[in-house]
């Protein structure tokens, strides 16, 4: 029989017993003797296991006594008994061996039990009398007591003085203890002299020799083993007190009878006389590291020579385990650890030694007091030299997979699965701040090394006893090893880190901290820093471009390592590990490039390593910027919270898009987004976000100049107004796109002119032989002298000429105010001059070349730096003079050296539209190109921002209980008819042209009954296809389509039938499908995973598959489309041209929401709010407008209707995880642009309700919503919906309103009639509700609009243009109907 039966056993006859009346005789001392023997029997078996003494969570500790005293506790009958009754109750009050057992049972169940809790339930009665029993001299009462009140910790601020009792009491005993144990020592070892040698024992005999030894056990009759147990009382006594000692050791009130007492040299001496394997040398060595959180204790300690003792004795675990925590609490103390390097680097061996030992061994709390003890020994050069001596990074990273490899499949239980998260960070941590320390280390190396090679002395051997300053010091010192250090630098400690596989451990352990994150031991920030000090090399910085498959990512791709930085960056709540982020993005952007500085001197191995570094700086610049970095520094810029560190993530956030923008394709997309074009950044430079962050924020701001010039070579001087620069970048920006051209034969005369100057005519003869130099007549005829400013010669000009002098007035004028008045215009200068006033002119701040002569002839003795060519120096020069220009225009003619530049001033607008659309429309009677300029854009303006509610489709309202559930989810029109898609999965096709005016004529179910969340009609308008979305799995749900055949109305493939739709296919896992513009024989669904595939529709089956590469940009509302000519498909933001295997560009992310389409100009391509060129994939512009978007094109594609997604925040909390993926729901409005180049909003239209779909029909004349009866976005799918039709052009009226006009327009008509009869009344609307225009001026101006732009088009893109987009829908008044009935024409 086990012990745990038997414990239940001896319960059970407790509880029998406890019942039966009378009580036995021997109640209750024969089952409490039992119970405490089996205790006793289990503790034994414990303690030959060995296990950690330090193992605080019983719960997972599988062993015998933490099952045997769950059992008992598990009795709260019983345990309430020993406490009420057996110790404090008045029946047993005089019964001494009961309450022996009692104590003696409670004090061993007291270690598997919540004591805080257990002494603040318990009565005062109870605590009162365990303080009287261990002031009293009542063994084994007292000894029992001492143990149970060790676990008290919340006793000691309500019993303060009691406990002062108590250990000066129990100090006492100790001596006591020590000199019984001194005596047993000395009789078995009569020979030894280690007691008297040591320096901690020189005044031993006079605290020990006059303490009495303890009484013998045979003098106390209650110390009968059949009462205490057979186990050594003796030594329970001593772990008592020493337990009791030990709760209060780090309380600095008791340390004054601790140091009176000479404790120390009391327990060094126990120590040197205590058997290894004796249980109380680890209680002793306990106490002592408790103690030593004393700064007076810890420097008597090493007085002493404690830890020389310490050292000396033989290996145990245990023991080993509690020396372990002397080292924790040494590191703490400076002065310790700086005479530990100093006096007693001997003593470092066997300490790194028993450290390592510890870490390979199987106690857990060893090998974190260890680890905390190395993680702050880091800060000390011997530490570290000591701990690579003895190879002990590779068994850091033996424990580091250990816990990784766990945690790959983590436990059932939660307090495994803490032990295991804390190993990981605990180690993550040690190793990040070895790296720091070595990082100090190197950089103070480096510096060494290149001071002495200036006096030609090598550099001396380095120690410092004193603790690194990591914190104050690391930034400062990775970024020297950057820009001192070559790139194929041997490193060794990083070498060594790469070599052991540690760059992907922690990017392992990144990924399991990232699943099993906690706020307290998250290990995210560790691995971050960690990783930064790993690629402080460039050679080792593309590692963090490769994929990492070792723990997926949710929805089952791999990362990069880049990529999770970045995620780790916008990880808002968690400071840590966004500063940490950020950090690594520094280093890796903003190192050392040199691609510009090219010395002629180098030799061909440094030719290579320096152009090795560039391409790793490339290649890191191109995988932050395919990883959406742009978007996650941009996002961090604007951030605002927390309130405290927000000045501090902007500041790092800056300085690393100012070395990304050294990168030409980040500069030129970074120049075009809203933030920086529109001022927005300046105005963050205004003030900190807490005004306690003012020396955070003057930071920001330096890094936010610096970012401005080198975006739009302003230089933004403290002094400047925001106004004043912003005309600066709005210039720069002009003079930036403007194509520099010039005559070289202008650059050859000027060469030729100054070797003649410099008397080689042979080599100028030679120039003109070569390159057939023609040199011009007025060049030899007209010299001109320069201005006195610069030494005066001989030369050539082009000749001063009446036309011309007002030209040179102005030059000199120019000069005479400018900021630099001893620089000419080359027109006025000699050639020699000319060369020298090109080279002058090139301004450093805004085109990175230097903006003195005297400057660029400095620049050329360093032997790093790179002459400009002198193209380039022409280049920049014209730039320059261009930028002087009041007024510069983006096409100009071309340059010339000879005569000064100037842009025209600009001239007032010519045949501006008028504002009035009638007088518009009379404009263009005259043959004026939509009534003058701008005329297109206002007559769109005027059409398109105009809605008027026509016509409300409901549920049948007759069956209301078979309708109830049931609610319009997505519509569209096309001919007579209006098809509707609702939540059950049914289409419902409605007729307009018959009373009543809507009727459903065809209700068809769906394959899956799930919510029709879209219908696509084709080009044709012979197919259509139904998207719907079911319920699954959050990442997949079950998704689906159908294609649905559309018969014609009276064809004779609809013969008699009433129905229109066919069913075709159904297909699968697909979030949306839409038709190929073209023709119909082409799908495009779009697929979870961020794939699409094309299907022929005729068949259904897939035709090709265009898997996103890894690091897609992962849109929420993600849809495929094609472009205009069915060749080329955007998806994710990855453009495709679907007949090759390879993506052709992935567009940058900017946003979370919109994937974007393609313009109908066939160049363009619009992501929420960026246009991006399709021939070159460079940003053209930003139009905010069209934030947050999903763009929808009329018929005819000349406008824009856009709907606003709701807001993320809705998007999480409000809308169930299966309709995620879906187009819908929007907001309640809708806005509409004009779809050429400029994108230019034409208004905004509020329907009051939320949008669930929109769509127009085939003449752009009727536009139909769903529009959801619910303001909670969670019921849009179950709530009520309507299909709402709005009439286009037209503005709202109430229904009163439109019979008064109706009338009153009707007598208007007749008079037009007699007028002019060349007008058709039916062409005017009898409800025009503003009285302005009728709707027949709507109908010419479209038409005329879109006659215009077919003149304008060439003939493909007549062909491609529906002329009959016109808007020809009237409202016909039926004389024997009281119903006013839409019909389109």
């Amino acid at each position: 029989m086990g012990l745990i039966d038997k414990a239940n056993d001896l319960l059970a006859r407790w509880e029998k017993e406890n019942r039966t009346l009378p009580l036995p005789d021997d109640y209750p001392n024969n089952v409490l003797m039992c119970i405490a023997d089996v205790i006793d029997e289990a503790k034994d078996e414990v303690q030959k296991l060995g296990l950690d003494p330090y193992d605080d969570f019983k719960d997972i500790t599988e062993n015998v006594e933490s099952d045997l005293i769950k059992c008992i506790l598990d009795n709260e009958e019983f345990l309430e008994t020993l406490t009420s009754t057996y110790l404090t109750g008045s029946r047993y009050a005089n019964d001494e061996k009961v309450k022996i057992l009692a104590a003696r049972i409670m004090s061993s169940a007291m270690n598997g039990i919540n004591a805080n809790a257990y002494f603040k339930e318990v009565e005062e009665e109870m605590i009162e009398l365990l303080y009287r029993w261990a002031l009293a001299d009542r063994e084994p009462l007292t000894s029992y007591a001492v143990e149970m009140l060790s676990y008290g910790e919340t006793l000691c601020s309500r019993y303060h003085q009691n406990n002062m009792e108590v250990v000066s009491l129990l100090l006492h005993k100790l001596k006591g203890i020590y000199a019984s144990a001194k005596s047993e020592y000395l009789a078995a070892h009569p020979t030894s002299l280690s007691i008297g040698s040591a320096p901690w024992s020189e005044d031993t005999q006079d605290g020990t020799e006059t303490v009495s030894s303890s009484p013998d056990i045979a003098d106390n009759p209650l110390l009968d083993p059949a009462l205490v147990g057979r186990r050594n009382f003796e030594e329970f006594k001593c772990q008592a007190v020493l337990h009791f000692l030990l709760s209060l050791g780090e309380y600095q009130e008791f340390l004054g009878l601790i140091m009176k007492n000479s404790i120390l040299k009391l327990l060094l001496n126990y120590i040197s006389i205590t058997d290894i394997n004796s249980p109380i040398i680890f209680d002793i060595i306990r106490y002592l590291s408790a103690l030593l959180c004393h700064k007076k204790f810890a420097s008597d300690f090493m007085n002493y020579e404690g830890l020389q003792l310490l050292m000396d004795l033989p290996y145990n675990q245990r023991a080993s385990t509690g020396i372990s925590t002397c080292f924790y609490a040494l590191v703490f103390h400076s002065t310790v650890m700086e005479r530990l390097c100093s006096y007693n680097r001997h003593l470092i061996a066997p300490m790194m030694t028993t450290c390592l030992r510890l870490l390979k061994g199987r106690h857990e709390s060893g090998r974190s007091h260890v680890t905390l003890f190395l993680t702050f020994g880091f800060h000390y050069q011997t530490i570290i030299e000591e701990f690579d001596k003895q190879c002990g990074l590779p068994i850091f990273f033996k424990v580091l997979r250990g816990a990784v490899d766990a945690l790959k499949n983590p436990p059932v239980n939660e307090v495994e699965v803490f032990l295991l998260r804390q190993k990981m960070k605990h180690t993550c941590n040690a190793v990040r701040q070895y790296l720091a320390g070595h990082t100090i280390l190197y950089a103070e190396h480096l510096r060494r090394v290149k001071d002495h090679q200036g006096v030609g002395m090598s550099p001396q051997i380095y120690t410092n006893h004193k603790a690194l300053e990591i914190e104050d010091n690391i930034k400062t010192a990775y970024e020297y090893i950057q820009s001192n250090a070559d790139f194929d630098t041997l490193w060794k400690p990083i070498d060594d880190v790469h070599s052991l596989g540690g760059f992907e451990t922690f990017i392992q352990a990144f990924f399991l901290s990232e699943t099993f994150r906690s706020t307290r031991y998250d290990a995210s920030p560790c691995i971050i820093t960690a990783l930064t000090f790993l690629t402080i090399l460039p050679r080792y910085q593309l590692k963090l471009t490769e994929q990492y498959p070792f723990y997926p990512a949710p929805n089952g791709d791999s990362h990069t390592g880049i990529k999770m930085i970045l995620l780790a960056a916008e990880s808002f709540g968690n400071i840590d590990l966004q500063r940490a982020a950020l950090s690594l993005i520094v280093v890796v952007v903003c190192g050392p490039y040199r691609a510009s500085n090219l010395n002629l001197s180098m030799t061909p191995s440094q030719h290579s390593r320096k152009n090795s570094a560039d391409d790793v700086m490339h290649k890191m610049w191109s995988a932050i910027r395919t990883n959406n970095g742009i978007k996650v520094l941009m996002s961090l810029l604007l951030t605002k919270t927390p309130v405290n560190h927000a000045d501090e993530l902007r500041m790092a956030a800056c300085k690393a898009l100012n070395g990304l923008c050294r990168s030409r394709g980040v500069r030129q997309i970074a120049s075009k987004l809203h933030l920086m074009s529109s001022g927005q950044l300046l105005a963050l430079m205004r003030e900190p976000i807490l005004p306690e962050n003012v020396e955070t924020h003057s930071k920001f701001c330096t890094y936010t100049r610096s970012l401005l010039e080198v975006l739009f070579g302003v230089s933004t001087d403290k002094a400047a107004s925001e106004p004043s620069l912003m005309n600066k970048m709005t210039k720069v920006d002009i003079v930036s796109k403007t194509p520099i051209t010039f005559n070289k034969d202008e650059i050859y005369n000027l060469l030729h002119s100054s070797l003649l100057e410099c008397g080689l005519k042979s080599t100028a003869n030679a120039l003109v032989d070569e390159v057939k130099l023609k040199l011009g007549k007025d060049l030899a005829l007209y010299p001109v002298k320069s201005e006195p400013l610069l030494p005066s010669t001989t030369h050539l000009m082009s000749p001063i000429t009446p036309c011309k002098k007002l030209v040179i007035r102005n030059a000199r004028s120019r000069v005479a105010s400018s900021s630099e008045p001893d620089i000419l215009p080359s027109s006025l200068q000699s050639p020699t001059a000319a060369l020298r006033s090109i080279c002058s002119k090139v301004p450093q701040k805004l085109f990175g070349v230097k903006d003195h002569l005297e400057a660029l002839e400095a620049r050329t003795t360093n032997h790093m730096y790179h002459p400009p060519s002198l193209n380039d120096l022409v280049y920049n020069f014209m730039r320059e003079q261009h930028m002087m220009c009041e007024h510069p225009m983006s096409i100009v003619p071309k340059f010339s050296l000879f005569q000064e530049h100037r842009c025209p001033d600009p001239q007032p607008q010519l045949y501006e539209a008028p504002v009035n659309v009638v007088a518009r429309h009379q404009q263009r009677q005259y043959g004026v190109p939509y009534g003058g300029r701008n005329g297109r854009y206002r007559d769109y303006k005027y059409i398109f921002s105009k809605f008027k509610p026509y016509y409300t489709l409901r549920m049948d309202s007759r069956n209301a209980e078979e309708w109830e559930h049931v609610n319009y989810t997505s519509c569209l029109t096309f001919s007579d008819y209006i098809v509707a898609g609702c939540n059950t999965g049914q289409i419902k096709v409605y007729k307009m042209t018959e009373h009543p005016p809507y009727y459903c004529m065809q209700t068809t179910e769906s394959a899956e009954c799930e919510p029709i969340t879209s219908l696509v009609l084709s080009q044709s308008s012979k197919m259509m296809v139904s998207n719907s979305t079911g319920e699954g799995d959050i990442d997949r749900p079950n998704n689906s389509c159908t294609i649905w055949g559309v018969r014609s109305p009276g064809s004779s493939e609809a013969g008699n039938s009433r129905d229109l739709l066919e069913h075709r296919h159904a297909l699968q896992g697909v979030d949306h499908a839409v038709f190929s513009y073209l023709s119909d024989d082409k799908l495009l669904c779009t697929m979870p995973e961020h794939k699409s595939s094309i299907v022929d529709c005729y068949t259904g089956k897939t035709v090709t598959v265009l898997a996103n590469p890894p690091g897609s940009n992962g849109y929420y509302k993600n849809h495929a489309v094609f472009n205009f000519t069915d060749d080329l498909v955007l998806n994710d933001g990855v453009l495709w041209d679907y007949r090759t295997p390879n993506a052709i560009h992935k567009f940058d992310k900017f946003n979370n929401f919109v994937s974007g389409v393609f313009a109908p100009s066939g160049i363009d391509i619009i992501i929420n709010t960026e246009v991006w060129d399709m021939r070159t994939f460079k940003l053209l512009n930003t139009i905010n407008s069209l934030d947050n978007c999903l763009l929808k094109y009329n018929h005819s594609k000349d406008v824009m209707y856009g709907l606003s997604h709701v807001k993320q925040e809705i998007l999480d909390h409000e809308i169930s995880p299966s309709y995620k993926h879906v187009l819908g729901p929007f907001e309640s409005t809708f806005k509409t642009f004009a779809a050429d180049g400029g994108y230019q909003s034409l208004g905004t239209f509020d329907v009051g309700k939320q949008i669930v779909d929109l769509n127009f029909c085939r003449r752009d004349k009727l536009l139909v919503t769903v529009e959801s009866t619910n303001e909670e976005f969670t019921q849009l799918w179950s709530g009520g919906s309507v299909v709402k039709l709005y009439l286009v052009g037209r503005s709202k009226a109430s229904r009163e309103d439109d019979e008064e006009e109706e009338d009153e327009e009707d007598d208007d008509d007749d008079e037009d009639d007699d007028d002019d009869d060349s007008v058709d009344n039916s062409e005017f609307d009898d409800d025009d509700d503003d009285g302005s225009i009728s709707e027949d001026v709507i109908d010419r101006i479209s038409d005329s609009s879109m006659s215009q732009d077919d003149d304008d088009d060439d003939d493909d893109e007549n062909s491609a243009r529906d002329p009959q987009s016109a808007l020809n829908f009237s409202v016909v008044s039926d004389s024997d109907d009281d119903h006013t009935q839409g019909r389109i024409v």
